[in-house]
Order: C-alpha cells, then structure tokens, then sequence
C-alpha cells in the first residue's frame, strides 16, 4: 500500500528501513533456530525487494466518497 502523500525519496527510504529491520529478524531467529519464522522473514523480504523493484504507479487523482 502506497500513500500519494509520501515523495519517491520517502518512500525508497521508508522501504529500506524496512527491509532493514526484517533482514535483522531474520537473522536474529537464525540465531534461535526458528525455522518457521526464519521462513515467513525470508518471503517477507523477498516480497519487499520485489516491490522495490516494481515501478511507481502514476498518482491517482483523490476522488471524495459522495454519500446519497
């Protein structure tokens, strides 16, 4: 999920936080032998390199929900 309010520099910034803290999770149940969430960590990273790779979608036009 995109907020259109975030610049691309914000937002390349907030995603290598991101994957910053879950690549020190995966490491830190690496070091406890949690194997299942080492796994869920792994995908969980691959997802978000993915998505960094994936281009920005133009700006959507704010549309006002009108209630009848």
């Amino acid at each position: 999920m995109i907020d259109d309010d975030f610049s691309e520099t914000a937002r390349q910034q907030t995603a290598a936080h991101v994957l910053q803290c879950l690549t020190m999770l995966a490491e830190e149940a690496a070091n406890l032998n949690l194997h299942r969430t080492l796994l869920a960590l792994r995908k969980a990273v691959r997802a978000c390199h993915a998505e960094q790779l994936r281009p920005m979608a133009a700006p959507r036009v704010r549309r006002h929900l009108v209630l009848h």
